[in-house]
C-alpha cells in the first residue's frame, strides 16, 4: 500500500537545525541550517517516513506562520496535484503542527510578493500590528475554528489527519473567554436608535429572531442592550463552539512538543511562558532542552537527537492513522 504523509507547520516540523553537531560555530551552522536533504532526511518526518515507508510530501517552512500553512493548504488541496496524488495513493495522513500565533503573512506593496513574518521583528509593520491588531486570545478562537473547518474537509476526503502545538500549549476548547463581559457595557446603543436594527445587524447565526430574544414583548431593558453589544465585541459573548477533534494530546496539559520533549528528559516544572521562537531562551523550557542537547544552542531549534524522540512520541499516533 503506498501511503502519503502531508506535514504542516514551522520550523521544528521543516526541520531546521537537525544537522547541528556540538561545538559548530555559527557560520558552519548556518551553511548546514537549513539545507533540504539533510532536513528532509533527519527531521522526524524524515525518521517516520523511513520507518513506515511513507512517501513525505512536506508543506512546513522555517518561521512559517499559521496564515501561510492554511494558505499553502487551501493552494494545495484545490490543485491538480492533490488530484493526481489522490489517485497516486492507496492512503493519505496528514499531521499539521501549530505555531507562535506571533507570526502572520500579508501582502507587501514595497516588496510586491507575500510578505510572511514574527510580529515581534521590530519593524514598522508588525509594531503597528501588535498595537492595533494583534490578540493572542483572538488567534487561538480563530485557529480553533479554521481546525473545525479543515476536520470536516479532511473527512470528506478520506484524509486521516492530527493536529499538534509545537512549542506552545493552547487552550482551543476554553470557555472562559466567552464569559468575560465586555467592557464597554449597554450605553454604546444611543438614545432613540432603533435597538431592532442594531440586534439584527449583529446577530449571528445561531442567534435567535428578535421577538423570540426580547420575548415578544418589542423592547428590552438594560441588561439585554449589554447582552447585544457583548455579542459583537471580544471576547464574543458566551459563542460556543463544538470542541477540536483531532488533536494531538487532547487530554495532557501541556501538549506541545516542546513541553513533552522536557517531561521525556525528566524535567516536570516547566512554564507556559509563551515562546514566540523569536531566536531568544524566552522559558524556562527552552533553557533546559538546551541543556539536554535536544535544542541546539545556536537557533534553539531541535538537534538529532531531539527529532529522534520527537519521532518517538510521534510514533503511536501516526501508528493509530496507518490502521
Amino acid at each position: 500500500m503506498k501511503t502519503l504523509l502531508l506535514t504542516f507547520g514551522c520550523s521544528w516540523t521543516y526541520g531546521v537545525g537537525v544537522g547541528y553537531t556540538p561545538g559548530m560555530s555559527e557560520n558552519d551552522y548556518i551553511q548546514i541550517g537549513w539545507d533540504v536533504n539533510i532536513c528532509n532526511k533527519l527531521s522526524w518526518r524524515g525518521l517516520l517516513s523511513d520507518k513506515y515507508n511513507l512517501f513525505n510530501k512536506n508543506f512546513a517552512a522555517g518561521a512559517s506562520s499559521n496564515q501561510k500553512q492554511e494558505r499553502l493548504a487551501t493552494q494545495y488541496f484545490t490543485s491538480d496535484v492533490f488530484r493526481e496524488d489522490q489517485n497516486t495513493f492507496d492512503k493519505i495522513i496528514l499531521l499539521w503542527g501549530i505555531t507562535s500565533t506571533a507570526r502572520n503573512e500579508m501582502f507587501s506593496l514595497q516588496e510586491n510578493k507575500l510578505h510572511n513574518f514574527i510580529l515581534n521583528d521590530g519593524s514598522a509593520l508588525s509594531k503597528s500590528l501588535l498595537k492595533l491588531s494583534y490578540e493572542h486570545d483572538f488567534e487561538v478562537w480563530d485557529l480553533a475554528r479554521k481546525m473545525r473547518f479543515w476536520n470536516l474537509l479532511f473527512a470528506s476526503l478520506n484524509i486521516k489527519n492530527l493536529w499538534f502545538d509545537t512549542f506552545n500549549h493552547h487552550e482551543y476548547n476554553k470557555d472562559s473567554w466567552f464569559e468575560t463581559p465586555s467592557p464597554h457595557g449597554y450605553n454604546i446603543i444611543k438614545p432613540g436608535e432603533n435597538v431592532e436594527d442594531i440586534y439584527n445587524q449583529v446577530k449571528g447565526a445561531d442567534w435567535p429572531d428578535w421577538q423570540s430574544f426580547c420575548k415578544g414583548t418589542g423592547t428590552i431593558d438594560k441588561d439585554l442592550y449589554k447582552e447585544i453589544m457583548d455579542r459583537n465585541t471580544w471576547p464574543f459573548w458566551k459563542y460556543r463552539q463544538e470542541p477540536i477533534h483531532n488533536l494531538l494530546f487532547e487530554d495532557r496539559n501541556p501538549r506541545d512538543l516542546m513541553s513533552l520533549l522536557c517531561i521525556k528528559n525528566g524535567f516536570d516544572s516547566v512554564d507556559q511562558k509563551y515562546h514566540a521562537s523569536s531566536g531568544e531562551i524566552d522559558t524556562n523550557r527552552v533553557e533546559y532542552l538546551v541543556k539536554k542537547d535536544i535544542l541546539n544552542p545556536i537557533s534553539l531549534h531541535p538537534t538529532k537527537q531531539g527529532h529522534v524522540q520527537i519521532s518517538d512520541i510521534l510514533a503511536e499516533s501516526i501508528e493509530t492513522l496507518l490502521s
